[in-house]
């Protein structure tokens, strides 16, 4: 393993309240048991407990979710805003089905059902990752994530972003691969080969690259994905996994909580 580069610094932090919204960026944030605080916390879900996302509800990327002391609001350019006090939330779980794990969650009642349907225009329920709720990372069972898709944080580096691009024939920015934490200072695909690094003073192990999705043809703030499907074509071609598998940005868990900043060093431990 190389020395870490000079200057490889965290440029961008972004949060999901909801999963599948747009993206919240941060100047600082607290990484807790489960990830970015915050981060996913609140689900999206049919009547049933099936959970909604981006992929087949592209309408969710353009939900403006914000925490606030107590709660959260959910708001879109289209109408009126809504404030949902957790106080408030009925004392009732249910279960939902994450990626074919089943997870008690918090019903978080009737008006946020209410907007978040008119809203899709199909039937919801909205739910949050309670006092109650479990989930353990499929294959690190001694720890637990909320409802990101399957790790609890999600690396990307600028200048892997700028490689693709130039193979790329469509604009591309950041948002489109829904990271937690964005780098700068690096080369190209460098954080293909990194395994553990710190970020002040929390070290992270580097668990695995993230297979890519339609998710990723979705430009933000928009409704209809990319008529060609890209980035996706190109990252077939470009970073794959030996079997054109896309790949882009890697799989965080960080072993303990504490404090994290854009600006804040990154220095590459293996």
């Amino acid at each position: 393993m190389s020395p870490s580069p000079a200057g490889l610094h965290v440029s961008a932090l972004f949060q999901y309240p909801v999963k599948s919204c747009a993206p919240l960026a941060l100047g600082r944030g607290f990484i807790d048991d489960y990830g970015l605080a915050g981060d996913r916390r609140y689900l999206v879900t049919d009547p049933d407990g099936g959970f909604l996302t981006g992929r087949r509800h592209p309408r969710l990327a353009s939900l403006l979710a914000t925490p606030v002391e107590g709660g959260v609001v959910l708001a879109a350019d289209d109408r009126a805003p809504l404030l949902l006090a957790s106080s408030k939330f009925p004392d009732e779980y249910v279960d939902v089905v994450i990626w074919r794990q089943t997870v008690p969650a918090r019903r978080c009642g009737a008006p946020a059902d209410a907007w978040l349907s008119d809203y899709l225009g199909t039937a919801a329920r909205l739910v949050h990752f309670g006092a109650r709720s479990r989930r353990p990372i499929k294959d690190v069972s001694d720890r637990e994530v909320g409802f990101a898709d399957g790790y609890p944080l999600l690396l990307t580096s600028e200048a892997s972003l700028a490689d693709l691009q130039e193979a790329c024939p469509s604009p591309l920015v950041m948002e489109q691969f829904r990271p937690n934490i964005v780098v700068a200072g690096a080369d190209p695909w460098a954080e293909d080969s990194w395994r553990r690094i710190r970020i002040g003073a929390l070290e992270f192990e580097v668990h695995s690259p993230c297979e890519r999705c339609v998710f990723t043809t979705l430009a933000p703030r928009s409704e209809s994905f990319h008529p060609m499907q890209q980035p996706l074509r190109t990252l077939i071609r470009h970073h794959h996994d030996g079997k054109h598998t896309p790949l882009f940005g890697h799989n965080l868990i960080a072993q303990g909580t504490g404090l994290i900043e854009r600006g804040m060093a990154v220095t590459v431990l293996a």
